[in-house]
């Protein structure tokens, strides 16, 4: 999947706004935020000034459904890297979900349907469903 250079920006930026809510920035999750700007071809350079100078405004979600939804779970699986989900992660985490225009119960499906698998990586097609089911 191609990413513009803003959305590449707008992910990075909200994946280190999740590890930053609980106010403590682990390896897990910045190992994690690397591996994502890997995949999506940021610099190293580039994440390591946005890590060092994080940007607290809001972003704008992505417009295609499917990237909204593959970010979303990439929020969710970054707020589970700890093993621990604070309440500021959790409130940030439904903040986003308002403006991804994804509704509360889908939010509370993919948190429960999370539990079920190792690492909490729910495989894309049943991410599909849940979406569709709960979005009509």
């Amino acid at each position: 999947m191609s990413y513009t250079i803003q959305e590449k920006t707008d992910i990075l930026k909200e994946l280190i706004a999740m590890a930053h809510a609980d106010d403590h920035l682990k390896k897990e999750e910045v190992e994690f935020i690397k591996a994502i700007a890997s995949r999506i071809e940021v610099d190293e350079e580039q994440l390591r000034i946005m890590l060092d100078n994080p940007d607290k405004e809001p972003v704008q979600p992505p417009k295609q459904f499917v990237k909204r939804i593959i970010h979303f779970h990439r929020l969710m699986l970054m707020m589970h890297i700890d093993g621990n989900v604070d309440d500021s992660e959790l409130q940030l985490l439904h903040e986003i979900a308002l403006r991804y225009g994804i509704r509360g119960l889908t939010v509370n499906k993919l948190l429960s349907t999370m539990e079920k698998y190792p690492h909490g990586e729910i495989p894309p097609s049943e991410l599909l469903e849940i979406h569709s089911e709960t979005s009509n």
